[in-house]
């Protein structure tokens, strides 16, 4: 199985599913992109997946923004094993 799904943390409890996707749309197709959410209050749980077209996409989108600010929060990216 190809590795392409990359969990995401680090996010603002701001952060939206669109936002996540137009930051790692840079690095290649993204498929699926959303941010997991407290349930109460709608707001970000600080942490998302995105999947991108490819294992060589999601690589390069690692590489590129891992330890990045993205709205004032340092981001910690992982490509998710066995998804």
């Amino acid at each position: 199985m190809s590795k392409r799904i990359l969990y995401g943390g680090g996010l603002s409890d701001t952060t939206s599913d669109y936002q996540l996707h137009d930051l790692f749309g840079t690095y290649g197709i993204v498929t699926r992109a959303y941010v997991v959410r407290h349930k109460c209050s709608g707001k970000s749980a600080g942490y998302g997946f995105v999947e991108m077209g490819s294992s060589e996409q999601a690589m390069s989108a690692v590489v590129a923004l891992e330890g990045a600010v993205f709205e004032g929060n340092c981001l910690r990216l992982y490509i998710a094993p066995h998804v």
